[in-house]
């Protein structure tokens, strides 16, 4: 595909394409003894193909001319070799230097001193069994997970908390999460994250005013507001 292409088909360049295929090559290879085996860069253009689109059809047709099957094995194959790298790049350093980093990141968008992440939540659709539907009925009347996510100040996120339906309440899904245990004793995080109007103000969390009526107050909660709008962009870049 040409760099028009497969941005278009596949949201990526082809350089950030190439680099899994060059990374996942050793869990990838074809085995020498079976000659219809799929090239690594093919599995790896089915799979990202079918992250872009969702659909087996487009993917396994319209892409590389595979067998909805064939489309199948490699999705799997791909994801499984992904997930077991997982641990490689998903992480929350809670260094001192990086909490240094990411509160003069924060500071320099609207002045909130001593952030830690921005937290929201998104609901994401799915098609729920129709034994258990009921509960994955969110407050917007379809069917969803709710997910807490985390970001820092650029953007890239901290954390991602899928674990729960969509009837439950976001409250909750905080309290649950490993959130509330970096900020509170013994681990006293450097500083605290900040979430919307739907939560207690506390020790290791800051809320905005729900009725400002000093000056104070007003500043305060319009530095908060343009603070923790970087989740609100990091989820619509993620949709």
């Amino acid at each position: 595909m040409s760099e028009e292409q497969c941005i278009r088909r596949l949201r990526f360049c082809n350089r950030v394409v190439t680099e899994p295929c060059h990374l996942l090559q050793p869990d990838l290879e074809a085995d020498i003894r079976t000659r219809t085996s799929l090239s690594v860069a093919v599995k790896v253009t089915v799979a990202f193909s079918f992250y872009a689109s969702g659909s087996f059809q487009a993917t396994a047709g319209d892409i590389c001319s595979v067998s909805q099957f064939a489309a199948h094995c490699c999705i799997c194959k791909v994801s499984d070799a992904i997930y077991d790298r997982r641990m490689d790049y998903i992480k929350s350093p809670m260094t001192r230097e990086k909490q240094e980093e990411w509160s003069c990141g924060f500071t320099r968008i609207a002045g909130f001193l001593m952030v830690q992440g921005a937290i929201n939540f998104t609901h994401v659709a799915l098609h729920a069994s129709h034994e258990n539907a009921e509960v994955f009925h969110n407050h917007k009347g379809y069917r969803s997970l709710n997910v807490q996510l985390v970001c820092d100040p650029t953007q890239r996120m901290l954390t991602v908390n899928a674990c729960h339906l969509g009837s439950t309440r976001d409250a909750f899904i905080l309290w649950e999460s490993t959130v509330p245990q970096l900020f509170r004793p013994p681990h006293e995080g450097h500083g605290w994250p900040l979430s919307d109007k739907g939560y207690d103000l506390t020790t290791w969390l800051m809320t905005p005013f729900r009725n400002p009526k000093s000056r104070a107050e007003h500043r305060y909660s319009e530095s908060h507001v343009a603070t923790r709008n970087v989740i609100e962009l990091t989820i619509g870049v993620l949709k």
